[in-house]
């Protein structure tokens, strides 16, 4: 579960293939880990779901309130279901030592803002932002060094 969910805001997909140090990666998965299995569990998201997403690169097998869960968690989204960048900045700042890797991390982030424009229906509840950003940060993934 920990290698899917490496990128679940910007810390999982793209983190499954991190550059920097093993460290590292181990600090983001420990500190994540929680979340993931707390949200999955609360939204009846199977491992095996989780493991078919990452087989398949997509997304939208997976009921969208589980991202918005995670999110709110780490607080990537704030409590009005908003991408809070500065917030998902600084924390993954704490997990990433090399600056080259925080820099490419940190516009992809700061690219993913976008989302926050774009119209959702579920307002606070985040989970159509929840899937707009997770998708952003897929996107993006050939970008970063993890």
């Amino acid at each position: 579960m920990y290698k899917i969910f490496s990128l679940v805001f910007c810390i999982a997909v793209s983190l499954k293939r991190v550059h920097g140090n093993a460290e590292d990666k181990i600090a983001i998965m420990s500190a994540v880990k929680p979340f993931v299995e707390e949200c999955a569990k609360k939204h009846g998201v199977t491992f095996e779901a989780l493991l078919g997403a990452k087989a398949s690169g997509k997304i939208d097998g997976i009921e969208p309130c589980f991202y918005s869960c995670v999110y709110k968690k780490t607080e990537f989204l704030n409590s009005k279901g908003e991408y809070d960048v500065d917030t998902a900045l600084a924390k993954l700042k704490k997990y990433i030592s090399n600056d080259d890797d925080y820099a490419k991390l940190s516009q992809v982030g700061k690219d993913c803002a976008s989302v926050n424009s774009k119209p959702v229906g579920d307002g606070e509840a985040g989970c159509e932002r929840g899937v707009l950003l997770t998708q952003c940060f897929l996107d993006h993934k050939g970008a970063v060094p993890m």
